[in-house]
């Protein structure tokens, strides 16, 4: 009996959580006339500008991921394998930035690109979201699994900290590195508060800002475009998964 109901709220809370994309999906084919392919025609075919602002907001998200990756490579490997002075009282620094909300930067980002006359542009989007907290803390938890005895036999064999990161280091990693490119470039993707704090033209929002700016008569072309959207995550979940739970699972049991 434990079990059925046990099955029967799991159930619950797919159908729930599916319910709002399976409304979009529907309703996305359907027209005062009936069904319809007019509106994946719209987006895909007939316009070029929501493909473009997608693939804008794709290069976007990707330069962010990779920024984000390789800081928190060298920032985990040093957290996890090098001892200095101070060491773990900025690693205890550096979970508490983790607790700070992104609206709380907002107001420090946007004067420090105000000087550096960075705003409205995608440089104000793209450099404060590279340096963030999540991807080295899940990378040193993630470091430290290696043994020290690898390294020492890497550097006797005459590896450099570059060629012991590359082919050492992040093939032993590799869920790890996978999981903070995939955290940072879902997290760019879906980014809202940025955009609208550092970009004063609407042209220049990303596709997960954009949506919200859709006439009223287009409607459902913002429906399609809400599965345009959910795409690249959906893929990145469906051929990454093992990896994005192998990793946040090895940074907990650390």
């Amino acid at each position: 009996m434990k079990r059925f109901f046990s099955g029967l709220f799991a159930a619950l809370v797919v159908v729930l959580s599916a319910a709002p994309f399976l409304y979009v999906f529907v309703r996305s084919f359907l027209s005062p006339g009936g069904v319809t392919f007019q509106y994946y025609y719209d987006v895909f075919l007939a316009s070029p500008k929501y493909l473009f602002r997608f693939w804008k907001s794709i290069g976007m998200a990707v330069c962010i991921a990779a920024g984000q990756l390789l800081i928190s490579v060298f920032a985990g490997f040093g957290f996890a394998k090098y001892k200095f002075p101070g060491r773990n009282f900025l690693f205890f620094l550096l979970m508490i930035l983790m607790t700070l909300p992104v609206q709380v930067t907002l107001v420090p980002d946007f004067i420090m690109l105000g000087y550096m006359n960075l705003l409205n542009t995608y440089a104000a989007l793209i450099l404060p979201s590279i340096i963030v907290p999540l991807g080295t803390f899940i990378l040193t938890q993630s470091f430290k699994s290696v043994p020290d005895t690898v390294l020492d036999a890497a550097m006797l064999d005459g590896c450099g900290v570059l060629r012991m990161l590359l082919y050492v280091v992040s093939p032993m990693n590799k869920s790890g590195l996978v999981c903070v490119l995939l955290l940072s470039f879902l997290d760019a993707w879906n980014m809202v508060e940025q955009p609208i704090a550092f970009l004063k033209e609407a042209e220049q929002y990303p596709v997960s800002v954009a949506l919200a700016y859709t006439p009223p008569s287009e409607t459902s072309v913002q429906l399609v475009c809400c599965i345009l959207v959910v795409l690249p995550a959906l893929f990145l979940f469906t051929f990454f998964n093992r990896e994005l739970v192998e990793g946040i699972v090895l940074a907990e049991v650390k």
